[in-house]
């Protein structure tokens, strides 16, 4: 049977982010579908458009009230919907990797493969604790946001960025940290569709989401290292795919290198294409 893909994006995202790979992947003759997890995919306020950054700061914002529970019922939604047509193969990429990971641990008997993408797996500790480790030391990506942060996200409960506040030099510090490889006006495209606010997930106990070894743990699974990524080091991805194996070292991770930026993949898809391409021979022949 062909499996569905079902495409799980990450922080500061929406559906939007898969365009160009459900593209790619439909000239290949795949099914797929890219689902916005909560509060995405409604557009921007007018404030955030024009500008007017005291209106902008003052909003309210629909993450603060969103639960975890939200999140993961939202992919396991997506997974029991399509399941009736045949093998699921769940991507998710970046921040997606902990409502995926999440929902493997609630529903495993309606996933045939996991695909972490660069993904947050936690196994060994909660997720807001491990960019304090060693591994990430050498990530960019948190200096280049530092000045486009909006409010205190502990006071306010919701993470709030202004994408479009950077300036030339921080737009440039920015493009490196997340997809070096795209232009400026490449680089452009993903700042104008970035989603402005986010749940507050780094500190909540709430979001202590581990990979479980007897449900997620039973679920075939792949980890797309992307080897030019300086908003989630190798050394960080590595760790996640360690953990994972110690946890379930009879059904470890199939690794994949990809060279690609954290995002950079995203607006050039034909590799991650081809991974996905490979890996649904194996979900059509019914690998589990």
């Amino acid at each position: 049977m062909i499996p569905t893909f079902v495409f799980v994006h990450g922080s500061g995202s929406s559906a939007h982010s898969w365009s160009a790979t459900q593209r790619e992947m439909a000239s290949r003759g795949h099914r797929t579908l890219a689902l916005d997890l909560p509060g995405r995919g409604a557009g921007f306020t007018r404030a955030y458009h024009e500008q007017d950054l005291e209106t902008f700061a003052a909003e309210p914002s629909v993450m603060k009230d969103l639960t975890v529970d939200d999140f993961t019922g939202a992919v396991v939604d997506a997974v029991q919907r399509v399941r009736h047509h045949g093998p699921v193969v769940l991507v998710a990429h970046s921040f997606g990797g902990l409502p995926v990971t999440a929902a493997a641990n609630a529903i495993p008997e309606l996933i045939d493969r996991l695909v972490y993408v660069a993904a947050q797996c936690p196994v060994d500790r909660a997720p807001g604790d491990y960019p304090a480790l060693p591994e990430w030391a050498s990530a960019g990506l948190f200096t280049a946001l530092a000045p486009l942060f909006v409010g205190d996200p502990s006071r306010q409960g919701f993470i709030r960025i202004n994408w479009r506040g950077a300036d030339r030099a921080g737009r440039a510090a920015l493009r490196d940290a997340v997809a070096g490889e795209l232009t400026e006006e490449e680089f452009l495209q993903v700042v104008v569709t970035s989603q402005p606010d986010e749940v507050f997930w780094l500190t909540d106990p709430a979001w202590d989401v581990r990979a479980d070894k007897d449900s997620w743990g039973r679920i075939p699974r792949t980890f797309v290292r992307l080897t030019e990524d300086r908003s989630m080091p190798l050394a960080a991805q590595d760790r996640y795919i360690a953990e994972g194996d110690a946890l379930t070292p009879d059904n470890p991770f199939d690794v994949r290198d990809l060279e690609s930026s954290h995002a950079g993949f995203l607006r050039k898809p034909a590799g991650l294409a081809g991974i996905l391409d490979d890996l649904s021979v194996r979900a059509a022949a019914g690998s589990r």
